[in-house]
């Protein structure tokens, strides 16, 4: 991801560019601060342990699809949000390693299940990124193209 701050209208705004298949977006703008809300795309610190590439206080784009509250259900390697199926949870990265599916139970206050675009994505199926807090969000992204 490559990231470029500009000032727009007096205000310090980020424009984030998107170089990888994680998003099917190449072009957003990133509004700090912004409420959270159940579908949003945010931009937040990964703070799981170190995954295949993924590195602590990368930022990753993911999808808002639990608030604080919502249930999280696991069945096998199914996850389920709010009794909606969210994703399947692999066992193992595509190097091999091994991969946790989330616990089940409510999403606590102040954290959020997110989701990625892609079946692959390192997202709140698994216990090395989890639900994530409300600290580590930078932004909602809003997607220009």
């Amino acid at each position: 991801h490559l990231i470029i701050a500009v000032v727009v209208a007096g205000c310090y705004q980020h424009l984030l560019f998107n170089l990888t298949p994680s998003l099917p977006y190449v072009l957003a703008v990133l509004e700090r601060g912004a409420t959270v809300k159940r579908g949003d795309l945010i931009v937040f610190r990964f703070q799981g342990g170190e995954i295949g590439p993924y590195l602590k206080g990368q930022w990753f784009f993911k999808r808002v699809v639990g608030l604080p509250g919502d249930p999280v259900r696991v069945e096998g390697q199914n996850v389920f949000v709010n009794a909606t199926p969210v994703g399947f949870a692999k066992p193992r990265t595509g190097t091999g390693e091994p991969l946790e599916p989330i616990a089940p139970g409510p999403i606590p206050a102040g954290r959020y299940y997110v989701q990625g675009t892609q079946p692959d994505s390192c997202d709140s199926r698994y216990r090395g990124n989890g639900l994530i807090r409300a600290e580590q969000i930078v932004g909602v992204a809003h997607a220009v193209f």
